[in-house]
């Protein structure tokens, strides 16, 4: 733990990165969900980021940002199941964020070809191994494309046009 006369210093970590706060708080300001994006979800995105701000002072909390923003994504893709199937989870009793971005994919609901053939199995992994416990520990540099990822990823789901017209129902 960080001594009370410390606090507001940056993690001894962060020297001889490139960049500064202002720039991270640049970064991160710049990434949101769209409107469209429940506002429940959205607020567990803004813990994410400023868990990656605030990453300037306690070094670990990139990777709980990063841990944060996958749950996140769990959140927003069950939300987004649910959405369009009217209250039925699609994925049963196989519920987790492997399911559910499988689901999306199979649906239609993110651009096919965008990602990786493999982002629900990678993700999945992601979450997985933030969740059970890991001595991992990422920097901004990893952290920060995990967040881009969760983000776009939100988007393309709730701007999908099966989305945008059950949540005006």
């Amino acid at each position: 733990m960080k001594v009370l006369a410390e606090l507001c210093q940056p993690d001894r970590r962060q020297f001889g990165t490139v960049g500064t706060v202002e720039d991270y708080y640049t970064a991160l300001k710049a990434l949101v969900l769209v409107d469209s994006v429940p506002e429940d979800i959205r607020k567990q995105f803004d813990i994410a980021r400023d868990l990656m701000l605030y990453g300037w002072f306690v070094y670990e909390f990139y990777t709980v940002a990063s841990q944060q923003a996958l749950a996140c994504l769990e959140f927003g893709l069950r939300e987004a199941c649910q959405i369009v199937n009217r209250g039925v989870n699609p994925c049963g009793k196989r519920k987790g964020l492997r399911c559910y971005l499988e689901w999306v994919e199979k649906r239609g609901l993110i651009p096919k070809g965008k990602y990786h053939e493999n982002i629900s199995q990678f993700m999945a992994y992601l979450r997985n191994s933030a969740a059970h416990g890991s001595d991992t520990l990422l920097n901004y540099a990893l952290a920060m494309p995990g967040l881009e990822l969760v983000a776009d990823l939100l988007n393309d789901v709730f701007s999908a046009k099966e989305v945008a017209l059950c949540l005006r129902k």
